[in-house]
């Protein structure tokens, strides 16, 4: 058997096995062989998340085991809070935006000319503006992004030309001064990267693929 420790959680690989949740016997026998203690299982139950198991025993310990049978993880699982803007916050947002394309329900984008998510899929976000009203607000924690960001707002970009780089970056201090604000707000609720996207009633999406997942609901 092996062990690995991941982020003060214990994972125990057991060996191949066939995938599914398994009986309470089996169960018995799996945790018996990993955890070499005595200890009885009481319950196992799927969990809808992901993939897993949860195994319950009679002391009141908690282990997860894995769908294919050949992971335990002893620890907790803590689930991943939403993100969701206050209302004065999205209104602070909105009026540093730099430009809008499209009409309908109003979608934040939180990015700048070097965000690379978003140049490889510049197309499909122009697309999205038959749908949305796209609210463009640049923002950058690295420093060229920073720049480029500060760029946008000091040479006032639109849609057509908002991605394209220039050899240097035009840096004046309103920009410097609209980019920070963005930058402090967002760092508020623990976001420090781009693409980010902002939902009417606040919802904040972190990266083209979990836009994707939204749209596709």
């Amino acid at each position: 058997m092996r062990r690995f420790w991941v982020g003060g959680i214990l994972f125990l690989f057991i060996g191949d096995a066939t995938a599914g949740c398994p009986s309470l016997s089996e169960v018995q026998s799996i945790i018996s062989r990993v955890v070499k203690t005595p200890l009885t299982v009481k319950s196992v139950k799927p969990l809808r998340a992901f993939n897993a198991c949860q195994v319950e025993t009679e002391g009141g310990e908690t282990f997860f085991l894995s769908g294919d049978k050949r992971w335990v993880i002893e620890g907790v699982l803590l689930e991943v809070p939403e993100v969701r803007l206050e209302k004065k916050d999205y209104e602070r947002l909105k009026r540093k935006a730099l430009f809008s394309l499209g009409k309908g329900k109003e979608l934040l984008v939180i990015t700048n000319p070097l965000c690379r998510a978003c140049r490889e899929n510049r197309e499909k976000l122009k697309s999205l503006s038959g749908r949305f009203k796209l609210v463009f607000i640049p923002a950058g924690f690295e420093e060229d992004e920073f720049k480029a960001a500060v760029d946008a707002y000091c040479r006032r970009k639109k849609g057509s030309d908002f991605f394209r780089v220039p050899e240097n970056f035009k840096l004046c201090d309103g920009g410097k001064l609209k980019v920070w604000t963005v930058n402090d707000l967002l760092k508020k609720y623990g976001i420090t990267g781009t693409p980010v996207f902002i939902t009417e009633e606040g919802k904040v999406l972190i990266g083209v693929e979990s836009l994707k997942e939204w749209l596709n609901r």
